[in-house]
């Protein structure tokens, strides 16, 4: 079996009392050392600091505050409008269902819960899993993404979809082609600053640089409908150029909102996701 997991990191520290592997604001664990504190802020005798309490002057006693590591909750957030529905080198949908299996997988190995909301055009989830350790309900899931064809004919539901969120600041992967007006993603991002969210694009080699020539059937990316069209080698380049341009825009407006866009083009690559968040 092909390995999915990848590892994920946070530039925050969680604030939850239940112990995990990521850095918290909580103290008292047994982790790397933070600092010493007077005996009646944290009153633990076996972590008494001996030569600090000697050697004050007023007579106070100082224990050690060590960090304590902490729980969070990761969410992959899903646009299934039609657009990604696309299938070129690779079918969109299978991407995001490999990326699914691989969250599952990663965060039950950080003890994490991993919660899953998917939507298209409507503010009811077409699928919908709540906050849970349990990885083999992420696992079913992700089969069953691979078998669903979207069909929404936009992504507005997204719009809705921090109610389905935890209050708690998590991490919130956003799974999406981005092929939606640029003023409608940054309403998503903004309405989910609560998180640290990380943009997903979901790209197809094809659809920056279409491989076909002559006649051939090309599908609109913000709905998913085809069309005849003739491709001249004058038409390509055209469409290639603002397809980059198109990439530029979506950038800028991401970095609007504190983080690089994580591009997976033609497939789930884990390493790509490792390497993105070590790059910081």
């Amino acid at each position: 079996m092909t390995r999915k997991e990848f590892h994920y990191r946070l530039t925050w520290r969680a604030d939850s009392v239940q112990p995990g592997a990521h850095p918290s604001r909580q103290g008292g664990g047994v982790h790397a050392f933070q600092r010493l504190v007077p005996f009646l802020a944290h009153p633990d005798p076996r972590r008494l600091h001996l030569r600090a309490s000697l050697g004050d002057p007023s007579g106070h006693y100082w224990v050690r505050l060590h960090e304590q590591r902490g729980r969070i909750t990761v969410h992959a957030l899903a646009d299934l409008s039609a657009s990604m529905g696309y299938r070129g080198h690779a079918s969109k949908m299978a991407v995001l269902a490999d990326f699914t299996e691989g969250l599952a997988l990663s965060s039950n190995r950080m003890g994490d819960a991993m919660g899953f909301v998917g939507l298209s055009d409507c503010s009811a989830p077409d699928f919908l899993l709540p906050p849970t350790r349990q990885v083999g309900a992420a696992l079913m899931l992700a089969e069953r993404l691979r078998r669903f064809r979207p069909r929404g004919g936009s992504a507005r539901g997204l719009r809705h979809a921090v109610r389905y969120l935890p209050s708690r600041r998590g991490l919130v992967f956003l799974l999406s082609d981005f092929h939606f007006p640029l003023g409608f993603g940054k309403q998503i991002m903004a309405s989910l600053a609560h998180h640290d969210v990380v943009p997903v694009v979901l790209w197809d080699p094809e659809e920056s640089a279409p491989q076909a020539s002559g006649l051939a059937w090309m599908q609109d990316l913000e709905n998913g409908r085809e069309r005849l069209m003739w491709l001249r080698p004058a038409l390509r380049s055209r469409l290639s150029q603002r397809f980059q341009e198109r990439r530029e825009r979506l950038v800028a407006m991401l970095r609007g909102f504190g983080r690089e866009p994580l591009f997976l083009s033609g497939g789930f690559d884990p390493d790509a996701v490792t390497r993105y968040f070590h790059a910081g």
